[in-house]
């Protein structure tokens, strides 16, 4: 089948946003399917190669990419409806060229154009539609054309606010598709982690923003002196800032990490954290406004990147995680209890239940949440 996966993103770029859409797009092509991504994108003077894009995110050159110009709203309402109307004349033209199959689509607008224009559609969701009103008037134009096939949504909970504010949406049109990552890779490194081999190696991988749980780390390492914490990942201002607060000896901040080094990482990790808060912001997000909290539908790469290395997991109880997580395969700790997560980290000093749980997680990620399966269940292959 071809399919053309459209998305609004930058690429490349750190965000978890682009690194899920790359996943998926290879994750499809392993499937066996005629891929093309869609970047739906600035057009800037130096835009890196194809080759550079597929080595940054350590995918295999197995589809298509092309880029399809948007117009830059910069925050401006008018803006924001020519960025929408620019973008038609390219994304036609295209779909003539590929003639898609099917049209996958994370950028809402862009998927309601490819139905007006006769093709299949299935669109993504990571969150309810906040971003203003074309979104979510084009999303209610959407669901009535015969040319809609379903929703995807990362999280039961996510799917519950949809059948709410969507009345006219019916369950069987949702498919929830939690997150994936693709299996363990063998990597040749040792001994990555400089610490004493007798101390308990624990790691956060990911972006270090308001609600990423950061503060967790910054509350326990003082009391865990006999612990290393690494954080890994993180933009150059957000390191800058949690460096200045937490000035322990015994967490290091590895900084971004390239994807082709991070199974190395991950590895020489003991125990890893998803210590995700109450509120957690969206890439971007003002932090004074609340309605970009995304810590109830949330479904984070981390938590399935941990699962496929086996690693013993200790998680933050909330609602969401636990659509994926259980004890058998984590310990879960309210978000601001810092001393139920030292009483956790406590706990996997026993090597033993590490390994077990470790594997019971692995288990469940190859059951479950590769990419490929993700892939499988989102196109009902």
């Amino acid at each position: 089948m071809k399919v053309l996966y459209l998305s609004k993103t930058s690429i490349p770029s750190r965000t978890a946003n682009s690194l899920h859409v790359m996943k998926m797009c290879q994750a499809f092509a392993q499937n066996q399917h005629d891929v093309c991504f869609g970047i739906l994108t600035e057009k800037k003077q130096n835009q890196a190669s194809d080759s550079d894009i597929f080595h940054h995110y350590a995918v295999r050159d197995c589809f298509k990419i092309r880029h399809i110009p948007v117009y830059p709203d910069n925050g401006k309402k008018l803006r924001f409806l020519f960025s929408h109307l620019f973008v038609i004349p390219y994304l036609l033209n295209t779909l003539r060229k590929i003639r898609p199959d099917i049209v996958y689509g994370r950028d809402i607008f862009s998927c309601y154009v490819a139905a007006c224009a006769g093709y299949p559609v299935i669109a993504e969701s990571h969150f309810p539609l906040w971003h203003g009103k074309v979104a979510s008037v084009a999303f209610t134009r959407l669901i009535k054309r015969k040319e809609f096939k379903r929703l995807v949504v990362i999280s039961e909970a996510l799917r519950k606010v949809y059948l709410k504010q969507y009345p006219e949406l019916s369950s069987e049109q949702i498919t929830v598709a939690h997150d994936g990552a693709d299996p363990a890779a063998t990597t040749e490194t040792s001994n990555l982690f400089s610490g004493s081999l007798e101390k308990l190696q624990v790691g956060y991988i990911g972006h270090l923003y308001p609600g990423k749980g950061v503060e967790v780390i910054a509350a326990i390492a003082s009391r865990l002196k006999d612990v290393d914490f690494h954080i890994i990942g993180g933009l150059e201002e957000d390191i800058r800032k949690w460096k200045g607060k937490i000035m322990e000896k015994n967490v290091v901040f590895h900084g971004f990490i390239q994807q082709d080094k991070l199974p190395a990482y991950l590895h020489g990790l003991d125990v890893c954290l998803l210590p995700n808060q109450y509120k957690v912001l969206a890439h971007g997000a003002d932090p004074a406004r609340a309605t970009k909290n995304i810590s109830q539908f949330t479904s984070p790469l981390k938590m399935f990147e941990y699962m496929a290395y086996g690693k013993a997991i200790i998680a933050s109880d909330l609602p969401v995680l636990r659509e994926v997580l259980h004890e058998d395969v984590a310990i879960l700790v309210k978000p601001d209890d810092y001393s139920g997560w030292i009483i956790a980290i406590d706990r996997f000093r026993d090597v033993g239940m590490r390994k077990k749980m470790g594997m019971e997680a692995q288990r469940l990620f190859l059951k479950k949440y590769t990419w490929q399966k993700r892939a499988g269940l989102v196109l009902g292959d």
